[in-house]
C-alpha cells in the first residue's frame, strides 16, 4: 500500500491495513458528508474521489484525491465535524476506512507508531496548505496585469495649457449638457425619453471625443486620459454598472456578477441622472457585444450537440461566469444530452452558478470546478476532464499575453477528441469604446485582430487547422473556432503528407 503517509514503515501499513475495512462505491455516491461527526481516517485505494465544499459554493469542486491519498485527517486530529463533502469520482471506487478507536490503539499500542503518524500527517496538511493558499486571490487567471484591486496614477505630468483645446470643449460640453439635464429634471421640465436622449448623446460624445483624440495625439494619450476622468468622474460613476467596473469588487471589471448585471440589462444608479447613465453604459457596444456573444455561443453548443452524432456531448467552459449561455441550451424544450464542466477560480461564481443549476432542475448535467487555468494548462491543475466535444471560454484572453494563450491552445487541444471544437473569444482592435474602458473604467483588455488571433492558433499544436474568426452582431467581439483534426488527418501530419492532403 502506497499513501500520502510517507514516514510509516511497512510494518506500520499492515498494521494499519489490518484495522481497515474496505468499501466500494460507484460514481457519485456520497463517502462522507460535510457537517457529519465522524472520526475516522479513509485511504483511497483505487479510483478518484472529489473534494466539495459549501464554503465554495455548494456543488463546487475545489479537489480531487486519488489512490494512496487520505481524507477524514483533520476530523480524526480535533474532532472537529468534517469540513467537505466527498463523492466518488469514478464509476469503481475502492477506500480503506480505519475508525478512530481502531486507528487510537495502534497509536498508543506500537512503539514509534504514533511519532511516525503524526510526522506524516503533519507533511501532508503542509503540502495541502499550500495548495490551497494558492487558490485564495479572488483572480480569474495568473500574470494579469489587469487584475487588482488598486487603480492606476493618474498621469499629471500634462497641463490643461498642454491638452487640445478641442477636447476641453468637449469635456466642458459634456458637463454643460448633465447639469441642465439635471436641472430640467428637478424642475419636471424633461420626461424620461427626453432625459435620456440628452444624456445618452452627452455620453456618446464624450466617448467619441475621448477616442479620437487619443488617436490623433497618442503622446498625450495618458494625460488626455487623466484630464477626461477627473472632469467628469462625478457625473458618469452614478451610474450602478460604471461605478462596479471602476471599483472591481471581485478585484476586475469583468467578474461574473457584472457580466450577469449586463445580461439582465436593467438601469440603475444615483440621484436623477445615474439610471439614464447606467442605460446608456448597457447600450454601449461593449455591453451589446456581451449581450450578444451569449447567443452565439448557444448555438456554437448546439452546433457541437449536431457534430457528436448521438453521443452525450462533453463541454468545458473556461472562466465559466455565470455560465447562461449552457443554461440557455440545457433548459430549452428539447434540450440535448450534455455533460458540461464549468470552470471558475472564482468561488463565488461557481456557486452562483450551481445555485442557478439547481434552481433550474440541470444540477446533473453541469460540473462546477474551483480551478486556476494557467496552472491548467501548466500540468499544475486540480480538475481532470475526459477528451471533450467542444472546450470554449467567452471572456479569458482578453487578459492573457500572447505566450499563455498558445499554451491554453496546447492544452486544449490535448483535451479534445478528434473532431471536437476550441473556441476563444477577444476584443476586436476596432473596439468604439477601448479609450473609455482604458481611461474611465480601467477595464484594460488586450485587444486583436483576426489575424493575431490566426497566428496563435498557429504557433499552438492546431498548427495548419483552419481558424474560423467569426464576430457577434456589434461587431466589436471576436470568436475563433478552431477544429482538432480527426484521425486521417493526424496521421498525415505525423507522416509530412499533411501538406499533400490539404493540397
Amino acid at each position: 500500500m502506497h499513501t500520502t503517509l510517507k514516514f510509516l514503515t511497512s510494518d506500520d501499513e499492515r498494521l494499519l491495513m489490518e484495522r481497515a475495512e474496505i468499501r466500494h462505491f460507484q460514481r457519485d455516491d456520497r463517502m462522507l458528508e460535510e457537517g457529519s461527526h465522524r472520526a475516522a481516517l479513509f485511504l483511497v485505494q483505487s479510483g478518484a474521489v472529489r473534494v466539495e465544499r459549501a464554503h465554495f459554493g455548494r456543488g463546487v469542486s475545489f479537489a480531487r484525491l486519488g489512490p494512496g491519498d487520505l481524507f477524514g485527517e483533520i476530523s480524526f486530529l480535533d474532532a472537529s465535524p468534517a469540513s467537505a463533502t466527498i463523492y466518488a469520482d469514478e464509476d469503481e471506487v475502492e477506500v480503506a476506512m480505519v475508525d478512530g478507536p481502531r486507528l487510537y490503539s495502534l497509536l498508543v499500542s506500537v512503539p514509534g507508531f504514533a511519532a511516525r503518524f503524526y510526522q506524516s500527517l503533519a507533511t501532508t496538511l503542509a503540502v495541502r496548505l499550500r495548495e490551497t493558499s494558492a487558490l485564495l486571490p479572488p483572480l480569474l487567471i495568473e500574470d494579469v496585469p489587469q487584475v487588482n484591486r488598486f487603480h492606476a496614477p493618474r498621469a499629471s505630468a500634462t497641463g490643461q495649457a498642454q491638452l487640445p483645446p478641442s477636447l476641453i470643449a468637449a469635456v466642458d460640453a459634456f458637463k454643460n449638457e448633465m447639469m441642465q439635464a439635471e436641472l430640467a429634471l428637478q424642475k419636471k421640465k424633461l420626461d424620461d425619453e427626453s432625459a435620456q436622449a440628452k444624456v445618452s448623446a452627452a455620453c456618446s460624445a464624450l466617448s467619441d471625443a475621448l477616442r479620437d483624440h487619443v488617436e490623433r495625439e497618442a503622446h498625450l494619450e495618458e494625460g488626455i486620459g487623466g484630464y477626461v476622468f477627473r472632469e467628469t468622474f462625478s457625473f458618469l460613476m452614478r451610474s450602478a454598472n460604471i461605478d462596479r467596473w471602476f471599483t472591481k469588487p471581485r478585484g476586475y471589471a469583468g467578474d461574473f456578477f457584472s457580466i450577469e448585471l449586463i445580461y439582465r440589462n436593467n438601469a440603475e444608479g444615483e440621484g436623477r441622472l445615474g439610471r439614464f447613465v447606467d442605460s446608456w453604459a448597457l447600450s454601449m457596444t461593449a455591453a451589446q457585444a456581451v449581450r450578444n456573444r451569449r447567443g452565439l455561443l448557444a448555438g456554437a453548443i448546439r452546433d457541437a450537440v449536431d457534430r457528436s452524432k448521438g453521443e452525450t456531448t462533453l463541454i468545458t467552459s473556461l472562466a465559466s461566469g455565470p455560465a447562461r449561455e449552457l443554461f440557455d441550451v440545457l433548459t430549452h424544450a428539447d434540450a440535448p444530452a450534455i455533460q458540461a464542466t464549468c470552470i471558475d477560480i472564482d468561488n463565488e461564481a461557481l456557486a452562483f452558478g450551481s445555485d442557478r443549476a439547481r434552481e433550474l432542475g440541470v444540477s446533473d448535467k453541469i460540473r462546477f470546478a474551483q480551478d486556476n487555468v494557467l496552472r491548467l494548462s501548466r500540468g499544475r491543475g486540480k480538475t481532470t476532464i475526459p477528451q471533450q466535444h467542444l472546450i470554449y471560454s467567452v471572456g479569458l484572453i482578453d487578459y492573457l499575453q500572447d505566450e499563455h494563450i498558445v499554451r491554453l491552445l496546447d492544452w486544449a487541444y490535448d483535451q479534445l477528441l478528434p473532431g471536437g471544437t476550441v473556441i476563444l473569444g477577444n476584443f476586436d482592435v476596432d473596439n468604439p469604446h477601448k479609450a473609455f474602458m482604458d481611461h474611465v473604467l480601467e477595464w484594460r483588455l488586450i485587444h486583436r485582430t483576426p489575424g493575431d488571433l490566426r497566428r496563435m492558433f498557429a504557433a499552438s499544436k492546431f498548427g495548419t487547422a483552419p481558424v474560423d474568426v467569426r464576430v457577434e452582431e456589434a461587431g466589436v467581439n471576436l470568436f475563433a473556432f478552431c477544429t482538432r483534426q480527426g484521425a486521417e488527418t493526424e496521421a498525415a501530419r505525423q507522416t509530412g503528407t499533411f501538406a499533400v492532403m490539404e493540397a
